[in-house]
């Protein structure tokens, strides 16, 4: 399951992919920072926690299906904070020259 917060300066996505185990503290991040027209919204990815020991193979596979999972829905709210601010854009009043 994807944690979603959002902050002033854009929404942060958390996923924890192991609910026990010696791998329990390693968490995958997402900030995705609010968009800016002409620049998109900037997309920092971070890994909290190291692991003492190497992953199995099963172990792997969880981990890949978590990040898939992650920039999946990374991609998801870039795209809805684009839309939300092309509408917002829309709305504002034209500017007298």
């Amino acid at each position: 399951m994807i944690k979603r917060e959002v902050f002033g300066w854009g929404v942060r996505l958390t996923v924890q992919p192991f609910t026990s185990g010696e791998y329990q503290p390693l968490t995958i991040q997402s900030d995705i920072c609010r968009y800016k027209a002409g620049r998109g919204s900037e997309i920092r990815i971070t890994f909290t926690g190291v692991s003492v020991s190497p992953l199995r193979i099963v172990d792997a596979q969880t981990w890949h299906e978590a990040m898939g999972a992650i920039i999946s829905e990374t991609r998801t709210v870039a795209t809805e904070m684009k839309t939300a601010a092309s509408k917002a854009d829309e709305k504002k009043p034209a500017k007298k020259r």
